[in-house]
């Protein structure tokens, strides 16, 4: 089964608030003797004596003796040998809002994915009782302190615990702090594992006593906690990433720290441009048409000498190499984060970035919050980078910014790890790492065998990977604080298809420095590109259509202008196809789009200038429209049911049309392909080097068919606003010319006879490797073969299922009222030549091949869908339209059955594709009856 699916993970855990009881004391007044009084005054003081003795806790120092201190923001202690870990909360500390951020370290490597951002959130310690409660602070809703609506607000919206634990001890005699079991508040499923793969009743629970805190660092301003925690399933599904599947281990880290008070000022947010964002509802005033306040994400950057044009910073963004990076890319990392300093100089502020080197015997630790990092991660199979930032959650003010390396990023150069055809296969995780969200096409595809046989095997395969697709629309990571940047992890694949097309056409030496620069290149791109997140900037996935095709052959150009219009895009290696021009590989400079955004967030405001702030930053977002400035961010690449409607705006594409860029694209993989044995067959070595080549190139055909579809009842769509400069209108129909030739083009690289062919001899050579690794792979493949058929299967279907997607069709039925041309491309030429191109083999009396024989298969199940299954979310139009086209189908079949002579292959397909179509007809009849 295709079912690989690895998911950026997150959700929200709401608990009802507990409220403390009031209680009322009656004193009755009463006449006694002295006698009496004495008498009572000796059993008062028994009772008192035996109340104090029964309720009195243990010492504080006794519950802590021979504890290791770990002393700092909160100290904790811990005893190794028990495993015991108690945290001290000090009485100033209660009711003071703190920052928590959560991140899954690792994962099961199936469903959940290492290095996944969870929560980020504001919190307090409320005591109640002997109960301390672990709280969430809700600040999505505000009024200004002097509004007497204030009041209401703190009233009337309920924050949320987190956990909460018992009072372990009397309060220390000194400093009145208490003690609580810190595995009440951390050893938790905070992931909600539990919950998700319920879902899918795979029901895995957490299994505290053998959960454990695997790491504490403690530091002034913050605390560093990492827990180990260990699930297991009385139902598990066999899955190959685990050693048993009824036990999972999965590590979280925990960290804590004090939000510094300065004298930063919000800056509001404008969304005709990308920055992460800190957002509310404001209370204060009713008389508003956006109930939200939202501030961009950015550090309190300030001249030293705000008279100067030019002047140094007060206090310089640093960024500390860790010691554990490679020498050998210490050059690269450090020269792409200083990149950004040229942005900075242009509005005033020199060196506001500055990197220093960590020494080999430092005496800080890099998890101290007062030090922001580039680390060196080895995490064995997780080829990524991420730039996570902690943020004033009040004003949005950035105040530490760690950046993590994945150690495999460049082993992944060689040998990509999620090799094609293995146990886990290439499916959504290779799809989802290029189009995460793609979960309408993945439901359809991914999840499905290799080789459909029939319409229930599709059916069985699609619930599950329904299923799964639930599971991780019911997580999400907050777009306003952070992203899943998988830019890393799909560079991988690219800097791999790069260099082996470059060896194939002997443009590159490994031996040489080619592969040094070609590296050093990918690593300053990452950098650059990492910083820019924790800068606060979002992803730009329109940067990439700027510049022409031919512009970006030119070294000079390139150097100059660098490939796109930002280094926050997912740039892919630039080639050229033999007897072109070749320019640079890597975007290393950057875009005037980045220079744009630094602008936006941090140029310094006068407050002497006779505009106002909100003018100063309304000028410069007005220039929306201009072409070298092309924004649009994550929402608008991927998401779900294909709400991705514009062919300018994607991942790892370059050139001002993503149509020609993968028609180039799909000829060097051609190329790639036709000299594989060539320049890739070397004596002594394995097969599998021929694989793992010719899976790149299958690859780059899947995002091909995933950019190419956009054109197709696409939109151009823009941010502009009313009155900007040149302004235009929101959304722009695609030209229905570029419709008819991008779906001509997919027609002939998917849909026609020729579309895939290879040499019986090639095929035969793509073998795996036979060496044992640690996951035992030659065990575990579900093929020693290469499933050749099950591989073009999934490439047809990636555009198949996108073009019969109900909201696409609905588009293109919208879009003829939106074209303004008189002839807009409409739903009946879309059917008709998708049909044409699908079956002109029964129209021709000709033999089916055996990829056509699964692709005509495939589309009787889409009209299918259409006709018999049909949502509310299929237009009548297409559903008559695909009714007219199993007719047609059914037509041209029988005429052929009677009139040629096939092959036994083509003529019980062909007998059994009638007899479906007779089925569905009559299937929706009695639907309709």
């Amino acid at each position: 089964m295709l079912k690989h699916i690895i998911f950026t993970i997150a959700a929200i855990l709401f608990i009802a608030a507990n409220f403390p009881a009031t209680g009322f004391a009656q004193v009755a007044e009463v006449e006694v003797t002295a006698e009496d009084s004495t008498k009572s005054e000796e059993d008062d003081t028994k009772t008192a004596k035996k109340k104090k003795k029964k309720n009195k806790g243990k010492d504080f120092e006794d519950v802590i003796e021979d504890y290791e201190i770990i002393e700092g923001l909160f100290t904790f202690y811990r005893n190794k040998d028990e495993g015991k870990v108690y945290m001290e909360i000090k009485p100033e500390q209660f009711d003071k809002i703190y920052l928590c951020n959560i991140t899954r370290e690792s994962g099961d490597g199936f469903f959940f994915d290492s290095g996944a951002l969870l929560f980020e959130f504001p919190f307090f310690f409320k005591r109640v009782g002997k109960n301390i409660q672990f709280v969430e602070k809700n600040l999505r809703f505000r009024a200004d302190k002097s509004a007497a609506i204030r009041r209401a607000v703190e009233r009337d919206i309920p924050n949320s615990i987190r956990g909460n634990a018992k009072t372990e001890s009397e309060p220390h005699p000194e400093r009145g702090s208490v003690l609580v079991n810190a595995s009440e508040l951390f050893l938790k499923d905070i992931g909600l594992v539990g919950y998700l793969t319920g879902r899918i009743k795979m029901s895995y629970s957490l299994d505290k006593k053998n959960s454990y805190f695997s790491e504490i660092k403690a530091f002034p301003l913050n605390n560093e906690i990492e827990v180990t925690l260990h699930f297991t399933s009385s139902k598990p599904q066999p899955l190959t990433s685990l050693a048993d599947s009824r036990s999972m281990f999965h590590r979280y880290h925990y960290s804590l720290s004090q939000i510094p008070e300065s004298d930063y000022k919000p800056r509001a947010a404008d969304n005709r441009l990308g920055h992460f964002l800190t957002l509310h509802q404001d209370y204060t005033s009713t008389l508003r048409e956006d109930p939200y306040e939202r501030y961009i994400n950015r550090w309190n950057l300030q001249k030293a000498e705000a008279k100067f044009d030019l002047s140094k910073p007060k206090q310089p963004i640093v960024f500390w190499l860790e010691n554990t990076i490679p020498v050998e890319y210490r050059d690269a990392i450090r020269e792409g984060v200083l990149l950004w300093n040229d942005a900075f100089e242009k509005i005033g502020i020199k060196g506001a970035i500055e990197v220093r080197q960590m020494p080999d015997d430092a005496d800080w630790d890099p998890a101290d919050i007062r030090y922001n990092t580039v680390r060196w991660i080895v995490q064995p199979g997780g080829g990524y980078a991420v730039g996570p930032s902690r943020t004033n959650p009040y004003t949005g003010e950035i105040y530490d910014a760690d950046i993590r390396f994945s150690a495999d990023m460049v082993r992944f150069l060689y040998n990509e790890f999620d090799e094609l055809v293995t146990p886990s296969s290439w499916t959504n995780a290779n799809i989802n790492m290029f189009f995460p969200g793609m979960d309408d096409v993945v439901s359809e595809v991914f999840g499905t065998p290799f080789q459909l046989q029939d319409e229930k095997a599709f059916k069985d395969s699609k619930e599950l990977s329904n299923k799964i697709a639930a599971l991780a629309a019911a997580n999400f990571t907050s777009p306003m604080r952070s992203e899943e940047c998988r830019y890393a992890e799909g560079l991988r694949h690219q800097m791999a298809f790069g260099w082996s097309y470059l060896q194939s056409r002997e443009l590159a030496n490994g031996n040489s420095g080619d592969l040094q620069k070609y590296i050093y290149d990918a690593l300053l791109s990452i950098a650059a590109h990492e910083v820019g997140h924790t800068l606060g900037l979002r992803h730009n996935f329109k940067a990439s259509s700027i510049h022409t095709l031919s512009d970006l052959q030119d070294k000079n150009y390139a150097q100059k202008n660098g490939l796109t219009g930002s280094v926050m895009d997912y740039t892919p290696v630039n080639l050229s196809v033999k007897g072109q021009r070749q320019g640079d590989y890597y975007q290393t400079t950057l875009g005037p789009y980045d220079y744009w955004a630094i602008e936006y967030a941090y140029k310094p405001y006068n407050p002497n200038s006779k505009t106002s702030e909100t003018e100063m930053l309304n000028k410069i977002a007005q220039r929306a429209a201009e072409p070298q400035l092309s924004y649009a961010t994550d929402f608008d690449a991927f998401g779900l049911s294909l709400r991705s409607i514009d062919p300018n705006c994607n991942l790892w594409d370059l050139g001002t049309e993503p149509l020609e860029y993968y028609r180039t694209r799909f000829a060097l993989t051609q190329d790639l392909w036709q000299n594989l044995e060539k320049n890739f067959e070397k004596d002594g070595q394995e097969y599998n080097k021929l694989r793992q080549v010719f899976g790149q190139g299958i690859t780059e055909y899947a995002l091909g068919g995933l950019t190419v579809s956009k054109y197709i009842g696409g939109i151009y769509h823009h941010f502009d606003r009313v009155g900007d400069p040149n302004g235009r209108l929101p959304l722009e129909v695609v030209p229905a010319k570029k419709q008819r030739e991008a779906l001509q083009f997919l027609i002939e690289s998917f849909f026609s006879p020729n579309s895939f062919r290879f040499s019986p001899k090639l095929l035969s050579k793509l073998a795996p490797t036979r060496d044992i690794d640690f996951d035992f792979t030659p065990y575990r493949l579900y093929r020693l073969d290469y499933p050749i058929h099950g591989i073009v299967q999934v490439l047809q279907s990636i555009a198949l299922f996108r073009l019969y997607d109900p909201l696409l069709l609905a588009r293109i039925q919208d879009n003829e009222l939106r074209t303004t041309s008189g002839d807009p491309f409409k739903m009946p030429e879309l059917f008709d030549e998708m049909r044409k191109a699908i079956w002109q083999e029964a129209a021709a009396g000709q033999n089916v091949n055996s990829f056509r024989r699964e692709l005509q298969r495939m589309h009787l199940y889409a009209l299918d869908r259409m006709v018999v299954k049909s949502t509310a979310f299929f237009p009548h139009d297409a559903v008559t339209l695909a009714r007219a086209d199993l007719v047609k189908i059914k037509s041209e079949i029988d005429k052929s059955l009677s009139n040629s002579q096939f092959d036994a292959y083509t003529e019980a397909h062909l007998q059994e594709s009638a007899a479906k179509i007779n089925a569905i007809l009559n299937a929706q009849m009695e639907r309709k009856l």
